[in-house]
C-alpha cells in the first residue's frame, strides 16, 4: 500500500544549497537498472561513470537482469535509506516500480533505456545517457499525477482492446531485436484478427456507450514513443480517455495515421472524455495493459491520484508546480 509522506527530500525541488550543489548531490541515491532493456546492459557502466563522476551518493547499486526484481530491489532500497531512486530502463521498468514510489519523500530519476520511453519524452528528459544524467545532476523536481486502475498505480497509459492485445503478444523479444519498429509490426498481425467490442464508460452515473476498437487511459502523452494523446497532462488531475470506434478494422489504420501526422482524428473515429474517476466495462472482456505490461482484464475503475509523485524532470518541461506545492 501507498505511504503518506511524512517530509520533504532534502533540497527536493531542484534547490541549491550555499555551495551550488544540487539535492542529488546531498542526498542516499540508488541506482537500479534493467539490463534486459533495450541498452540498460550497454549504458548501465556509463550511467555509473557519469554519475560518480557528477558527485551522486549511490549507497545502492543493483545491476538486475531479471527485471522481476525490480520492484524489490526500490522497496529494499527505499527501507534503507534512499531519498533518490534513479531508475534505468524503459515503460515496464517505470511501471514495475512506481507502486512502491507513489506518495513516498522519494524522488525519482529516470535513465531512459527501454525501447520507446514514452515517461521520459512527456517528462522531456533526454534520451541520449548523457543528457539524461545531467538532468538528474540538476535536480529539479515536479509533483506530478499518477494513474490508477484497481491497486495499481500507473505513470503513463493504459490501454485496452487492440493495444493491450498488442502488448499481450511476444512484443518484448521483437523489440529486442527491432526497436521501435516492432509495434508497427505486432499492431499489423494483431490487426487483421482484431474485432470491435461493446464499451461502456460510467462516470458520475453517466453513461457512454459505444463500439470500440481501443481505448487508451492516458496520464501522459506518449504511447510506444509516439504522441497519441496531446491533450494529457501529468499535473492536470485527470485522465483523458480516447476511444477509437468500430465497427471497420480500417479505423485503427486511420486514426494511427492521424496522429502519426499529429492531427486531430475527427468524432467519427474517436471518442474523447476527460476524467477523474470512472468505470469501464466491456462485452467481452478485454485484456488490461499498463505502460505495455498485461495486468489483468475488464471491468476496471481509473482514477488519477494527484500530486502522487516526485520525480526528476527534464530541461524542457513546463514550470508548474514545483514539489511540495501539494493540493
Amino acid at each position: 500500500m501507498a505511504q503518506t509522506p511524512s517530509r520533504e527530500p532534502e533540497g527536493a525541488g531542484g534547490a541549491a544549497d550555499s555551495t551550488g550543489a544540487a539535492f542529488t548531490t546531498r542526498v542516499s541515491a540508488a541506482l537500479v537498472v534493467n539490463t534486459r532493456s533495450r541498452r540498460g546492459r550497454r549504458l548501465y557502466a556509463r550511467a555509473l561513470e557519469l554519475l560518480q563522476r557528477g558527485g551522486v551518493r549511490l549507497d545502492h547499486r543493483h545491476p538486475l537482469r531479471d527485471p522481476r526484481r525490480l520492484r524489490e530491489s526500490v522497496r529494499a532500497a527505499i527501507a534503507q535509506g534512499a531519498q533518490l531512486v534513479i531508475l534505468g530502463g524503459g515503460d515496464g521498468s517505470v511501471s514495475a516500480v512506481v507502486n512502491e514510489l507513489a506518495h513516498r519523500d522519494v524522488v525519482l530519476g529516470v535513465l531512459p533505456l527501454g525501447t520507446a520511453n514514452s515517461f521520459a519524452r512527456t517528462l522531456g528528459i533526454p534520451l541520449a545517457i548523457e543528457g539524461a544524467v545531467e538532468t538528474i545532476l540538476r535536480g529539479r523536481v515536479a509533483n506530478i499525477d499518477l494513474g490508477r486502475i484497481g491497486d495499481h498505480y500507473f505513470a503513463n497509459t493504459t490501454a485496452l482492446g487492440l493495444s493491450s492485445a498488442i502488448a499481450h503478444s511476444r512484443l518484448a523479444a521483437l523489440k529486442r531485436w527491432l526497436g521501435p519498429p516492432s509495434y508497427a509490426l505486432a499492431g499489423a498481425a494483431k490487426l487483421y484478427a482484431h474485432r470491435p467490442f461493446r464499451c461502456t464508460l460510467i462516470e458520475d452515473g453517466r453513461c457512454t456507450a459505444l463500439e470500440a476498437l481501443d481505448v487508451l487511459i492516458a496520464n501522459g502523452r506518449y504511447q510506444g514513443g509516439a504522441l497519441a494523446a496531446p491533450e494529457a497532462s501529468v499535473e492536470s488531475r485527470e485522465l483523458v480517455i480516447r476511444v477509437i470506434k468500430g465497427p471497420s478494422r480500417l479505423n485503427m489504420l486511420r486514426a494511427w495515421m492521424l496522429t502519426a501526422l499529429r492531427r486531430a482524428p475527427g468524432p467519427a473515429l474517436m471518442e474523447r472524455i476527460r476524467a477523474a474517476d470512472l468505470r469501464i466495462e466491456t462485452t467481452p472482456p478485454q485484456h488490461v495493459s499498463i505502460d505495455g505490461e498485461v495486468v489483468g482484464r475488464t471491468p476496471i475503475r481509473a482514477s488519477v491520484a494527484p500530486d502522487a509523485l516526485k520525480v526528476i524532470v527534464g530541461p524542457d518541461y513546463p514550470e508548474r508546480r514545483p514539489a511540495g506545492a501539494g493540493g
